[in-house]
This record gives structure tokens, sequence and C-alpha cells, in this order.
């Protein structure tokens, strides 16, 4: 070894050191390499034969690329892949190793073993290395793709570019957690391995179905070779296993005296049949028999006698039993006759061991077992030293020798003995118990002396300051308490509800620090989520499903800065936010909220923003993932904190729909021509379609067939001016078009669905809606099953729209203005309600049971929930932008919407979730909001609004309240007066003392109103307005709807509406307009043209010059700054310092034009909320 790891160090002192920094930070699995760990390799003269084979297929270029060594568990494999990798090592061909353990949770991931080879490739070949690091630089979010995307981009292209001839291993893949019918590993490597001929795979694992499957699949089974390690004749296996005893017996004989004729011949016969061909069994033993300060021969004399006088033999469970046999005789020996004080300390030293989600080191065994020193785990731990990986060290890792350890004791049916059987929900509720506790003791605010208003990353020493401050006892309570909770006994419910309140009252933010100091903050995410599964007391619910929505909400600033959460997240929670009560005392706010804090979590969505156009939505069957169609790729969400999970490349960009199979391992694509399948957890692609002779434009629903092998797909077209709807079958095993058929009569309404394995749908015509069934198989023409009558009111299906509910036979239709859904066995209303505008924008869904119907109108989302007999209002929500099409979780318990560059996601079982005082069915969903000079005053309102409110700024207090009785397009406010303006008008109030609050005001309280003379809106659509700084004059921009008519403007008098000057034609279209002193501005981002605006006091005339672009006033537009404050694209308001003042939550951002800047304050103008929002930065 020393040879091997000189190799080693040459090379990593070779590396450039900027290299070397960028392979470090990379993500990936730490000594999952075959040089870190305590494996042992096989002995000199020991599996000879095997090694010779595998060697010779490692050297041979003809041999097959992939070499799968088979055998159950105790065989050797993990020993004999250590052998191969150190011999490969030495003679200069092995590429990188990657030993699975599923005691580590990265070594168990299969999403670390491609990252993780990529960096041991890169730092033993240079050629590879410079290409690694150049797409690590330019893509540093590689590691995060696919599984297919990963071995793609960082194993098979630069392996292919290097030209490296090279041999991976991979032990034990058998370890790694995988959802897949067959490996997921296996079936990525199946479909590049042929691209990389100069490379070869070692892969061992156990015949696991899953792993059996993967080596089966068609492209891997072709190229790989198996040895199946438990048929090798037993009688070269016992010889091995003979010489292992005699070579271990002597190293224990040159260190003691007195052992000259031991151990017998009969001794070395007794062991080599009871090990019955596995040498864990003989490791074991030789373990058990060398423990320190301990006689060997008196060692293997008890070992044989308990096993003699045991009732465990190998009659009962044959090979296994004596493994289980030997087990049980350690344990007796070390822990001698029954002891009832110790018995209970044996059982829950050794469950830490087996059944922590990480592997403990001694010392924080002590800590969450509530032991006063580790001085009393370590010796227990010393006494079966034979079974454990233990070090002197008290903080290192103690683990299972072997996986057949935890597996025996564990099964009472096998682990007989009552004093050492471990019951996993009585372990798990002490583990759960002692990591709640050791958390109320130890955690505290800022534990890691973070400066204020960082970010995690710019504090360079931050994993130094977690080592000194987070121990591992500490660390693994935060990470991991919570995957205790669900396999507890229900009956300690009332014992860990008070403990768990505890930490959810006190802690809960200080533990939120320490997640994000680790990088693990979606543990928070599923910590609750196991919580609200795992307790039905309504305190307890309460606290979580508060603390629930305050990490989705603001689960981009805990994971990204700790200290935000005090000086961000918590300031930005709403109201009557439960976390908001207990933890409002710590908040260390850098800004002041003036105006538009939530007042509950209902109004807030989980949202993210998108850089690409956003389009169809799929939901998993397992309710956790969403896919959401992109530009020009498809990508699998985290419902929760809608990470990213996956990415596809897809194509063509446009009319895509998506679906998930119902087992959920495959997500297709469809488009006009076809479609194209992926593999959701390799990412991998599985098949594929191209039929140019399918006829559909627009998809409206998809059906698998019961046995998953076929796809029908349904839609529309326009064909001749006639709107034809066709049906689409697909075979799935040959990825070919089978059949396709149009519609007979009537029009197809969503969805396609699977009854008692055919294919049934449903048409509605004038007076009648049919159901029709077809096999999914036969050629046969589909036929009507069932046929009810339709309400009167569906009369013109052409401009009506239609979704039926299999499940409960429901029918929802939009016609005439009216929203309805139909029960059509009943032939009753169950939901009329208008009236609506039922355009194009217009969608309806259902969720699986009925219990939940949606209707949307733009950008508003009507949910309506059953209550028998009939569907109410449940919620409102409001969505960015018009046209997306809501989507029903298959539990029904969310909702999801995406479209333009939004998604977001709501909960459904919470109350209404209306904004007041929102009209309903409202198109406009943003806010006009001016401030007076030196920011004494806002004034608020809705575009195209009634109602202004004027707020005093330093104290937040309602000034005055305006019923304006027009809907109202600007407003000027300054400290005495406002203006607003729209409808053709212009309306001016007084504004009152300031010791006023809380005055009401209407039109008859105005100090003048102004009406202007401008063109009808039948002639000029959208319009830019500003009111000049005294208020007055009023500039109008004004935009023709016909293209043959020219764009104005006009500058009126305020207090006669008298037009003082015009231009006709305009030239541009700007998004802004400003009206200075003696001069106008139109903006188009950078472009920009003025006016001077001259005035001939004699004549009562005035007239318009152009001015030069370069005497453009040099101050920012109102969207930024005038002090050097600054928003970045990632939510983050900066100082003129660039200090990190505030992180924006999804739901607050928006498009640099929504915002107004005013001195410290911040305006932010965008959709979805009760009223706009005004920040004071106090910095």
């Amino acid at each position: 070894m020393a040879r091997q790891t000189g190799t080693v160090d040459r090379v990593l002192k070779s590396m450039d050191p900027a290299e070397a920094v960028t392979l470090n930070d990379f993500r990936c699995a730490r000594q999952a390499e075959y040089r870190h760990g305590n494996r042992n390799r096989c002995l000199k003269g020991t599996r000879g034969t095997i090694l010779d084979e595998i060697e010779l297929w490692a050297c041979d270029s003809y041999k097959a690329p992939v070499y799968w060594l088979n055998g159950l568990a105790g065989t050797g494999k993990s020993t004999i892949a250590q052998t191969i990798a150190e011999r490969l090592f030495v003679e200069g061909r092995l590429g990188a190793s990657f030993f699975c353990s599923r005691d580590f949770e990265d070594r168990s991931d299969l999403r670390f073993i491609f990252p993780t080879l990529a960096v041991q490739l890169a730092r033993t070949h240079t050629e590879f290395r410079s290409i690694l690091v150049t797409l690590v630089r330019s893509d540093p979010e590689v590691a995060h793709e696919s599984l297919y995307g990963q071995m793609n981009r960082l194993i098979v292209q630069p392996l292919v570019e290097s030209e490296i001839s090279t041999v991976i291993v991979i032990d034990a893949l058998d370890e790694c957690k995988d959802d897949e019918p067959a490996s997921a590993i296996l079936s990525v490597l199946g479909q590049f391995v042929d691209q990389i001929p100069k490379v070869k795979f070692f892969v061992t694992g156990r015949p696991e179905p899953r792993i059996r499957n993967g080596f089966r699949l068609p492209l891997l089974a072709k190229v790989t070779d198996v040895f199946v390690l438990h048929d090798v004749e037993p009688g070269r296996v016992n010889s091995d296993i003979r010489l292992f005893y005699k070579h271990n017996c002597s190293e224990v004989k040159s260190r003691q005296c007195g052992l000259d004729d031991w151990p017998t011949e009969e001794q070395l016969d007794l062991l080599c049949e009871r090990a019955a061909g596995l040498f864990i069994y003989a490791i074991a033993t030789v373990r058990f028999i060398d423990l320190k300060n301990m006689n060997p021969r008196k060692q293997l004399d008890r070992l044989i006698r308990s096993q003699e006088s045991g009732s465990e033999g190998k009659t009962k469970l044959g090979a296994g039993a004596t493994l289980d046999s030997l087990y049980t005789t350690i344990l007796r020996e070390a822990f001698g006759d029954d002891d009832p004080e110790n018995d209970p300390k044996v059982r829950s030293v050794l469950g830490a061991v087996i059944l922590a989600a990480n592997p403990l080191s001694p010392s924080a065994i002590a800590a969450i077992l509530g032991f006063d020193d580790v001085a009393d785990v370590y010796p227990l731990l010393s006494s079966v030293h034979s079974l454990l990986i233990l070090q002197e060290n008290f903080d290192h890792p103690v683990q299972p020798f072997h996986k057949s350890f935890p597996d025996y004791i564990v099964d009472p049916t096998r682990c007989t003995d009552s004093r050492f059987c471990v019951h996993p929900p009585d372990q798990h509720t002490e583990l759960l118990i002692g990591c709640l506790e050791l958390m109320n003791q130890r955690l505290e605010r800022n534990m890691c002396k973070l400066p204020d208003g960082v970010i995690n990353t710019e504090v360079k020493d931050l994993n130094w300051r977690a080592e000194q401050h987070i121990d591992k006892a500490l660390e693994y309570a935060c990470r991991s308490w919570h995957k205790h909770l669900n396999d507890t006994r229900p009956a300690q419910k009332l014992k860990i509800t008070p403990i768990l309140h505890q930490f959810l009252e006190e802690k809960f933010l200080c533990w939120l620090e320490v997640l994000s100091v680790l990088g693990a903050t979606r543990e928070a995410v599923d910590a609750m989520e196991r919580i609200e599964k795992w307790s039905d007391l309504p305190r307890t619910l309460d606290l979580t499903r508060d603390y629930f929505r305050f990490v989705l909400t603001f689960f981009g600033v805990i994971s990204t800065s700790a200290p935000h959460i005090y000086t961000s997240a918590l300031p930005l929670s709403p109201q009557t936010s439960i976390v908001r009560e207990l933890y409002e005392q710590h908040a260390c706010p850098l800004t002041r909220v003036v105006q538009g804090l939530p007042t509950s979590w209902d109004l807030i969505p989980a949202t993210m923003y998108h850089e690409h156009i956003l389009g169809s939505v799929a939901w998993s069957q397992c309710n956790r993932f969403i896919a959401v169609a992109k530009s020009e790729v498809t990508e699998i969400l985290d419902v929760a904190t809608l990470e990213r999970l996956n990415t596809f490349e897809s194509h063509p960009p446009r009319n895509r729909s998506l679906s998930f199979s119902p087992d959920g391992h495959t997500l297709t694509q469809f488009y006009e021509e076809g479609l194209n399948s992926w593999d959701v957890q390799t990412g991998g692609p599985v098949g594929a379609v191209f039929s140019s002779d399918v006829d559909i434009d627009d998809f409206l629903s998809s059906a698998y067939s019961m046995d998953g092998k076929i796809l029908a797909v349904s839609g529309s077209s326009y064909r001749d001016s006639t709107l034809t709807f066709t049906i689409v079958t697909y075979d799935l095993l040959s990825w070919t078009h089978t059949r396709s058929y149009h519609v007979p009569e009537g029009r197809i309404i969503p969805p396609i669905w699977t009854h008692g394995g055919c294919l049934r749908f449903a048409t509605v015509k004038p007076g009648s809606i049919e159901i029709w069934e077809a096999e999914f198989t036969s050629v046969h023409t589909p036929a009507i099953t069932e046929s009810y009558a339709t309400p009167d009111e569906i009369a013109d299906i052409e401009q009506s729209h239609f979704l039926f509910l299999p499940a409960l036979s429901q029918l929802a239709f939009a016609v005439q203005d009216t929203v309805s859904v139909w029960d059509v066995r009943d032939s009753r209303f169950l939901l009329k309600h208008g009236p609506i505008p039922t355009s194009e924008d217009f969608k309806m869904s259902f969720s699986s049971d009925g219990r939940l119907f949606s209707s949307t109108v733009g950008r508003e989302i009507y949910v309506w929930k059953r209550s028998l007999p009939s569907y109410g209002l449940h919620q409102k929500l409001t969505f960015p932008s018009a046209g997306a099409e809501p989507l029903f979780s298959p539990n029904g318990e969310s909702i999801v919407a995406a479209g333009h560059r939004s998604i977001r996601v709501w909960r459904t079982r919470d109350q209404i979730l209306s904004p007041p005082n929102v009209p309903v069915y409202e198109s406009h969903s943003s806010f006009i909001l001016g401030f007076s000079p030196k920011n004494a005053l806002s004034a608020s309102v809705r575009l195209l609004g009634t109602t202004v409110t004027i707020r005093d700024l330093q104290s937040g207090d309602t000034r005055l309240t305006i019923d304006a009785s027009m809907k109202i397009m600007y407003l000027r406010v300054t400290r005495s007066a406002v203006a607003v303006a729209g409808e053709g008008r212009v309306i001016i109030w007084n504004i009152p003392e300031e010791n006023c609050v809380g005055a009401r005001a209407s039109v008859k309280d105005s100090a003048h109103i102004a009406t202007l003379d401008l063109p009808g809106p039948h002639l000029y659509g959208s319009r830019e307005e500003s009111i000049s700084a005294d208020l007055s004059r009023i500039v109008v921009l004004m935009y023709a709807h016909d293209p043959q008519m020219s764009n104005r403007l006009q500058i009126h008098d305020t207090s006669t509406g008298r037009l003082l000057a015009g231009l006709e034609p305009f030239p541009h279209a700007y998004s802004h307009v400003d009206l200075g002193e003696h001069e106008v501005w139109c903006n188009f981002g950078t472009y920009a043209n003025g006016w001077e605006v001259t005035e001939d006091r004699e004549s009562g005339t005035t007239t318009l010059k152009p001015l030069s672009a370069d005497m453009r006033p040099q101050q920012p537009p109102p969207w930024g700054s005038q002090c050097g404050y600054e928003v970045t694209q990632d939510g983050w308001v900066l100082s003129p310092t660039k200090k990190r003042l505030l992180w924006l939550p999804h739901h607050w951002r928006s498009s640099h034009r929504d915002r107004i800047w005013s001195g410290r304050f911040l305006g932010l103008k965008h959709n979805g909320l009760p009223e706009a929002v005004i920040l004071e930065f106090l910095e």
C-alpha cells in the first residue's frame, strides 16, 4: 500500500492548485475509494483462481467490457474487489473505484457514484482532468443532473476525448438505495458502455432482483461476463478458508507464547465445516479469537463449546444458521449471564450502531443516549469488537463489520436470545428522544459565530467553524432525528410529544441555522412532512404546518444564509404566523415593512421563476415530483422546494404535453409527430416514436393499458376549417405507432381512461354525452356503452369548454358565461356559477376523487370543494400570468400551475386563500404606487382599481382612503395633495394634516376634477400617463388599435383639462413617460426621446421642441435607486456598500419595472397580493 499511496501523492502534487480546488469543491462522496476504510484484501494464496480470471479479463481487450462478480452475503465479494482494485492500481490500470455502503448516506446514494468516479479519474489522468475541470467551471450544476446526464457528461465524453484505457471498480452496488425494478446505474451503463470500448467496469453485488434485472437488460447482458461466487466448488472454497485460518492463527502464535500445538487439525476441520463456504464467518471467528488481552486458546475453546451446546444449527437455516450461531456465541461470551441492569444498555448501544441513519462514534452514541461518559459505551463495544469496525479513537464512527450482523440482531427468529435482540421501534424511539433532548440542551443562536448579513459561501472558514462548534453528536441529531420518527411505536407518542414541542417552540430557528451551515436545509422539509404524517394532535399539526410554510417560503435564503433566517425570513413572515409569534424577539431586521406584510401563510404559494417560458406540467404518482416543459428541456422538480432533480433534453419546443407512467418510472412527452420517453431516475431515454401520419395539433389527455404496454393519446386538430378529434395508440415494447381513429361524431372530452382493460372516452354533442369503449390492441371501431342527457345550456359545443370525471360521472362545462358541474347519472347541477368571461384562457380541472374542482379565468384560479350535495368556493388563487392550467396532485392535497416564467404550488387543505376586497375575476393584479417628495407619504391603488390609500411612511398609519369612483391608471402624490388619472379624467384631493389618521374621502371631497379631451377607447388602446410634480399638468401617451392610425402624445392642464400641446404622429411605443417641469421624456429600455416644454404666457400657448438624447437627465428610471441600492437577479437587496440587507421571497419578486425606488424606500407593484409592498431599508 505504501507504493500505491505514494503514486497517488505524486499525481496530486503535479496538479495545478486551481484545478485541485475545483475538484475538491465538486460534489462527490467522501472515502468511497478503495484506499479508504478498513476493508480486508485476499490473503496471499487464497482466491487464486477467481483473482487470476478477473485479471485476465481486465487485460484482454477482446473480453466483455463489464464483469459482474455475483455472490451471496458473506462470500467475500468486497474482499475480492479490494484486492483487484489494489492490484490494478499497482499495475497502473485502475481508473477509479466506488465502494458502496448502506451505512453512509453519500455512499448509498446513486447520484454520487458518477461524480465521484469522475473526480478520481481526473486525479490520475491529466487529459481527463483538463476536460472535466473545464466542464465543471462552465457548469457547476452538472453534478446535479440525471444519472444519464452525469454518465454522459462526466464519464463518457471526457473518456472519449481523452482516449483513456482503464478499469473502473464498483463494489456492493446492491447497498445503494434504488427504486427501479432494474438497477438504475446498470441501466445507464448499458446505454453508454459501447461508446467507451477502452474502458472496463468491474461490478460486485448480491443477486437481488434489481441487480439481476439490470444485468439482464438487453444492452448490458450481451457485454457482461458473470462469475457466481457462491457456486464455486465447495472444496476449493474450503481450502481457501482453511488457509485463511492457518495464516491468521500463525500470526496470533507469533505474538503469544504457549501456542505451539494450537489449533489442532480437528479444530480447523470443525471451523471450516461451520464456515460453510462463508468467508465472513471465518473473518469474524478470527477476530473473536484474537481479541485484545484475551487468551486465544480459551477464546477458541469457548466458541466451539458454546456453539456445540447452542440450539441453533445448520439444519434450521443452512449456511445462515452457522453465522447466527456464531453471532449468538460471541454476544453471550461478551456479556455473560443475564444482567437486568446491563442488558438494556447492550441493546441500546448495539441498536444505535445498527439503526443510526449514519454511523455514530462511541462519543456520539454516549451523548445521544444520555450516558455520563464515553467510558460507559466504549468498553461495551470493545466486548464485541469482533463484530464491529471499532477504532481506539472515541470520535471515529463505529460500524458493523458485515451487514449480516444487523440483519441477524433485529430478527427475533434468528437472534433468539431476547437479551440481545434489538427491537427497532423501541430503539428508534430512544434515538429520537436522545436527539431531541440533545438539541434542546445544546442548540443556541448563531452557534458558528457568523458575521451579520453574510451568505454562507462568503465565510471562508465556514467548515472550520462548523467543526469547532457542532460536534458529531449534535450534527447527527440535527440531520437525522426525524428519520427515526415514523419508525417509533404509536404508544410512545405521549412520551415524545412534549420533548418535540419544546424543540419546535424553543429551538426551531437554531436548528435551521445548523442545517443551513451544514448544507442540509432539505432535511427540514422532510422533517415537517414526517411530523405531519406521524401526529394527530392539533397543536403539533398547527406548529408543523406553520413551520412547513416558513421553510418552503424562505427555503432559498435559509439554505443560502444562516444569519438571514433572522434578517430576512423571520421579519417577512406573516403577521399571524406561529413562527413570528414565538420567535419575533430574535429577529434582526435591516428592513422595515411599511406596507404589504401578509396576514397569513394562506396568501403565499411556493413559487419559482424561470428564465425560460414554461408550458405543460405533470404530477408523478407519488405526489413528490412534477415535470415541467421548458423552452428546450423538460425538468423534474421537487414539489416541496421546486429544486431541479433531473433535466431531459426535449424537442420540439412547442405544443408539448407530459405524462408519467402509472408506476412513476417513466415520463413521456407528446408532440405533433410522436413521443419521447425517459427513465425518471436515470434520466436516460427509454424509447421514442416518430410518425408523420399522426393527426394531432393540440393534446387533450393520455391513458396507459393495464399492463403498461400500450399508451393512448387523444387530441384535436383543424383540417379544412373543421375541428376533428383523434385517438392514437402506441406500442411501448416495440415503440411503434399502432393505430389512429377519428371520433365519428361530437366532441371528445378529456380525459381518456382505462376501464376493465379497455380504453374509454366521452364525447358530447347537443343534448347528450356518450361513453365509448375500445380495445387497446383491437382494430375494431369503438362502440358506445352508455349515453346520458345533458342540460339545455349545452348548445354550441364549438364555443364551450368541457371536462369529464369518470370516477363520479361528472361533466364540467363553461358555456354562456357560466361554469357548471353536472351529475350525469342523476341529471342535476352540482355547481352553477357566473357570469364569468369564458375566453380561451378559461381552464378547468378535477382532483382524481372529485373532492375538488378548479375553474380558471385569466390570472384567477378558483378552487371549489364538494360538500354534499354541491360544490362551494374553497380557495381563490392568483397566478402572475393568464392562461396557466392548474393541475391537482394525485392525492388532491396540492395544486400546481405553470406558465410564462413562473411555477406556483398551493396546498388545497387550508382555508380560503382569497385576498380581501379583490373583485371576482379581476383581470389586473398589479398596483400603481407613488411617493411624495422627501418620502413623507405614499399613495397606492390597484391598477384599474378605484380605492387609493395614502400612508404615512414614518408611522405606517393610513392617513387617507379615497374612493375615486373611476378606474385609475396613474397617480402622483405630494405632501399636501394627491392626483389620480383614468377614464379621461384627472381628480385631485387635498391630504389632511399629519395628526389625522384613518380619514376617508370620495369624489365629492376632491379639490377639483378635470375632464380631458381624449379620443375614445375604441380608437386607442393602452395608455401611459404622467403628472408633473406640481400636479398642474398631465402627459398622455396613446397607442392606436388600427396600424393605419398614428400614436399620440398630449399634454393637458389638470385643473381645466385643456389640451396644452400634442404630437401626432408619435414615432414609437414607449414603456415609460415622465413629465418634468420643463421637459417630457419617453423611455424604452435605454432608448429615449425628449421634448422641451415651452409655455408662452402672453399667447397662452405651449410648444414641444425635440431634445437630443445626451440632454436627458442623468438619473436612473423609477425602478432604479437614486441612492445606490440594488436588487440582484437572485433576489438580494444590496446596500450602497454592497451589504446584503434583505432576501426577497419569490412571491415578492417581479420585473424591475414593477419596482419603484424613492430614497431608502422600495415599492413593489407586483401581481397576486392584497396590496403593494413598501419596504424601508435601515442601512
